[in-house]
């Protein structure tokens, strides 16, 4: 029979967190063959970080009364998600995973943690990090009683490392390197991809007001001199993409499966997107992370160049001149790194699993 595996993701919200998913789907398939995926989403459209409303139950859905699409246009009604529900159980579930993000000890997944106190099948938490400092003492209690019950816990940074000492987690890369099967060899950098993004986005989808002078300013120089095409990853940063530059090729899609090919198109990536940089890793192709908050140290993980924004733009200029005098081992290196840590990762899941 199929397992039934609940990944804790967001969906058509940060591509980055589908990325991590789709590594870790790589990864159980190799290790316990077929399964039906099903997702604990949180994106704030589909979840609030505070769960308070009693009419976000699917059971509400079928209720009609006169003024409900009036009603619904200013309160949320039911919950029509095609993604697991709170008043699901976990009966059905075979193992719950954390997958990957800083947002594992987040008010938003209250619900589950509450139905995870008494569950007793496999839990992990893959490639976890942290957004924001936090020390063991400060976590909810729920949140210290479940992640003690965990199977195998992966962190990608060093603060969730050292943060969770107590559970003895494992510090390996972020599993959104395994994202894509499809892998590149390179011989000759031609083609620079740009990751762009915005102050002007979302909060949680954008960069600062600095970040952003520093990406235009950076970007301006390297397409004077280098054959480049750009990447968006939300679409609140395709329109603005087209004030900042002249005629730029962008590329940009709503299903983050898309982005292995289109990332596949480079040979080298470079931006503020840490994800991006780990889906280009997982094909063998080299990133210049440009680190903008705590996130970036999961760049060290896909064995990323990383600067930030007091970095000299010719200083970046000696890495790109740098990796493209030494592509092949480099692109080698990366396809190798990739193999060693999908190993460890596949001989701890079958040691749980």
């Amino acid at each position: 029979m199929k397992k039934n595996i609940l990944f804790s993701t967001t969906r058509q919200w940060n591509p980055g967190d589908e990325f991590i998913l789709l590594g870790i789907i790589n990864l159980l398939e190799e290790v316990i063959g077929e399964f039906n995926p099903i997702i604990y989403n949180r994106n704030p459209e589909v979840r609030q970080y505070f769960n308070i409303n009693p009419f976000r139950h699917s059971k509400f859905c079928d209720i009609s009364f006169r003024g409900k699409r009036k009603l619904e246009s200013f309160f949320r009604i039911g919950f029509w998600d095609n993604s697991f529900k709170n008043e699901m159980n976990l009966d059905f579930i075979d193992y719950v995973i954390f997958a990957g993000s800083p947002e594992w000890m987040e008010g938003i997944l209250d619900p589950l943690y509450e139905k995870l106190q008494d569950y007793n099948k496999p839990i992990l938490y893959l490639g976890i990090g942290s957004g924001r400092k936090i020390n063991w003492d400060k976590l909810k209690e729920i949140y210290k009683k479940v992640i003690k019950k965990a199977k195998l816990i992966t962190v990608r940074d060093y603060y969730t490392y050292n943060l969770l000492q107590e559970v003895k987690p494992y510090y390996l890369p972020c599993p959104a390197i395994f994202s894509s099967k499809k892998e590149k060899k390179i011989k000759k950098i031609e083609k620079l991809g740009l990751i762009f993004s915005t102050y002007k986005a979302v909060p949680y989808n954008r960069i600062s007001g600095d970040t952003y002078k520093f990406i235009i300013k950076l970007y301006s120089k390297l397409i004077q001199k280098y054959d480049c095409e750009f990447v968006c990853h939300y679409i609140d940063e395709l329109p603005e993409i087209y004030s900042a530059f002249d005629s730029p090729i962008a590329h940009y899609s709503y299903d983050s499966k898309d982005y292995i090919d289109i990332y596949n198109k480079f040979d080298l990536v470079i931006g503020p997107r840490v994800h991006g940089i780990g889906l280009s890793a997982s094909q063998g192709i080299p990133g210049i992370l440009i680190s903008h908050d705590q996130r970036g140290d999961t760049g060290k993980g896909f064995l990323a160049n990383i600067v930030d924004i007091n970095t000299n733009i010719k200083d970046i200029d000696k890495v790109i001149t740098t990796i493209s005098s030494d592509i092949e081992k480099i692109n080698s290196n990366l396809l190798e790194y990739k193999k060693i840590y999908k190993n460890k990762y596949i001989s701890f899941l079958k040691s749980v699993l």
